[in-house]
């Protein structure tokens, strides 16, 4: 948990420059986006993968599964998960915000990245240790802004299957 509260404050800190930027990056590629008919977004997502949500979903895998090598591997992941948070920003959505938010709660949500991808993909049921993951994912959400009812979220996915 100390790991992903200083996530955020990394995360806090640099958006007092990463915002102002973000208008001007974001207006300059959409408009390159625009004119490659949307060619531009295939690099730039390629880049997102290989860089940042592969490793990030790699050390996250390893920090559930071997607590030994938990400080090295935050040594490693909070920059990682900041600059891929800061990558996220600065390159056009170009109206795929679900796409957007998502990348950027995969980046917040480091150490817990891999739980949450498997949260998030369904490939776990969340009725399969409720407590344990709301118990780890709930404050880094909150933390994101979004709050959830786990009581209503639990029975929605219940009913589901």
């Amino acid at each position: 948990m100390l790991a992903n509260k200083i996530l955020h404050v990394i995360l806090t800190l640099f958006s007092f420059i990463v915002v102002p930027v973000q208008a001007v990056t974001t207006f300059i590629l959409g408009i390159l986006v625009s004119l490659t008919f949307g060619l531009l977004l295939l690099p730039l997502s390629f880049v997102w993968v290989i860089f940042f949500f592969g490793p990030l979903l790699g050390l996250s895998y390893i920090y559930e599964r071997l607590p030994i090598f938990r400080p090295l591997i935050s040594l490693v992941g909070v920059p990682l998960a900041v600059v891929g948070d800061i990558y996220v920003a600065l390159i056009p959505s170009m109206g795929e915000m679900d796409s957007r938010w998502s990348k950027m709660l995969y980046c917040q949500t480091f150490p817990y990245t891999h739980e949450f991808h498997r949260v998030y993909t369904k490939k776990q049921k969340v009725s399969q240790n409720l407590s344990i993951i709301f118990q780890r994912l709930d404050p880094v959400l909150k933390n994101f802004a979004i709050n959830f009812d786990q009581k209503e979220f639990a029975a929605k996915e219940e009913s589901q299957l």
